[in-house]
């Protein structure tokens, strides 16, 4: 009997034990499960909705207006963005676009879309997409090639198809065709469209009314100057209309008040020495000027050649990614220098109330195009047919073997890949 009195309490004094134990664990489970009231335990996926706050920092110092949903400041936002340069719709481009709509018996007059079918998704799959249209584009007039450029309806269609959703028009070409006239066809046409444009304004007013994208959270002010207008000024048919040439002051003066309503600023660029791979001094000295700024991002163009991209150390400490030229996107030139242009991706970010510009890669690309030699156009050149835009990196010899620019600007894949390395420091280019 006692020896079966103390195997009882035995069993009592266990059982206390291991209750005491349970106890003490389901406290401290109740304790540190914080995932729900304070975010302790967040992912940062988005799937928890947490409390919107403002941004701080340098989110807060340009502007503040970004919606940061950062569950306790562990969060961020992201916009991934995708640039390309000079989209030239010279009269060889339209007559091969004029070929591809009859073949297809679609209706239109001519169909540009299939030309970026290779870079179609890296294009689409970006938050944001812009591009430099380089010309007019008035539907009211006959299309027509260089000199004095005016691109079809349906080019402007297919940028849009394709995925893109700003739309440069500050450029040495956006007068050519009957200068404001067209320049005012070539805003109407825009406006009929789900895009934002830049650098053609409808008046002063218009010019100050600072284009601002949102996405995800994230507001981005875009910015758009020219040097010139291949020495065109408006006529007196359209003395409202505004373009924003090259200017310290205002270039200054804008950036300010762009900071003031959005996160992030980005400026467009119509600058530099056509044919060149380097940036000029005055390109440098201008991007010094954008950098100290406060600018994000610059984007350039003109030069129809790739020119180096570099980070900027703004006079705040502030970073600025500088793409001197993109070099050709769309076209049909004829010397091997111009055929290499490129896209770059890149993410805005805001992160603890911080803007950074990260994942800068620079893509070269070639536009592809075949020559018939039975057939000149306007200005007694081969016509050139299948165009195409193609990454360098799956580009292959056979192509550049029968690339139509071999009868003007003899080269090789390799004379293509080595402006690229002599241009682009390899930190910024794809892997492999």
């Amino acid at each position: 009997m006692k020896n079966k009195c103390k195997k009882g309490r035995g069993i009592l004094y266990a059982a206390s034990a291991l209750l005491l134990v349970f106890s003490f664990l389901i406290f401290a489970a109740s304790c540190g499960n914080k995932n729900e009231d304070g975010g302790q335990n967040g992912d940062n996926t988005g799937e928890v909705d947490a409390p919107q706050q403002e941004t701080s920092g340098a989110a807060g110092q340009n502007g503040g207006q970004g919606d940061s949903s950062d569950g306790g400041g562990n969060g961020e936002e992201r916009v991934s963005f995708f640039a390309a340069g000079d989209n030239i719709i010279h009269e060889c481009v339209y007559l091969d676009a004029m070929s591809a709509a009859a073949s297809l018996s679609s209706g239109d007059d001519y169909f540009f879309d299939n030309m970026y079918s290779n870079v179609r998704d890296d294009i689409s799959r970006a938050d944001v997409a812009f591009i430099n249209a380089e010309g007019p584009l008035d539907p009211d007039a006959r299309p027509s090639g260089y000199p004095n450029f005016n691109a079809p309806r349906e080019a402007g269609d297919a940028l849009v198809n394709v995925g893109f959703d700003i739309i440069n028009l500050a450029n040495n070409h956006m007068l050519d065709f009957n200068r404001g006239v067209g320049m005012q066809g070539t805003i109407d046409y825009w406006k009929t469209k789900d895009v934002v444009t830049v650098g053609a304004y409808e008046s002063e007013d218009d010019y100050n009314d600072i284009r601002v994208i949102e996405k995800n959270g994230i507001k981005i002010s875009i910015l758009s100057y020219t040097y010139g207008t291949n020495g065109n000024s408006l006529g007196t048919d359209t003395p409202s209309l505004y373009i924003p040439y090259i200017d310290d002051s205002e270039i200054e003066r804008q950036i300010s008040e762009a900071k003031k309503v959005s996160d992030a600023v980005v400026v467009s660029m119509h600058w530099g020495e056509e044919n060149s791979f380097e940036p000029s001094g005055e390109q440098k000295r201008l991007a010094g000027l954008i950098a100290d700024c406060g600018a994000s991002v610059i984007i350039g163009h003109h030069s129809h050649t790739i020119q180096p991209m570099e980070w900027l150390e703004g006079k705040s400490g502030n970073k600025t990614l500088v793409m001197y030229s993109l070099g050709n996107f769309l076209h049909t030139q004829v010397n091997s220098k111009n055929l290499v242009g490129a896209f770059v991706n890149f993410d805005i970010v805001i992160r603890d109330g911080e803007v950074i510009v990260e994942n800068p890669v620079f893509t070269p690309t070639v536009c592809h195009y075949t020559a018939n030699t039975n057939v000149l156009d306007s200005l007694d050149y081969y016509k050139r047919e299948n165009i195409l835009i193609y990454k360098l990196s799956d580009y292959t010899e056979s192509l550049a073997g029968e690339h139509g620019c071999q009868y003007w600007t003899p080269f090789t894949l390799d004379t293509l890949k080595g402006y690229v390395r002599d241009t682009v420091d390899p930190e910024f280019l794809p892997e492999g």
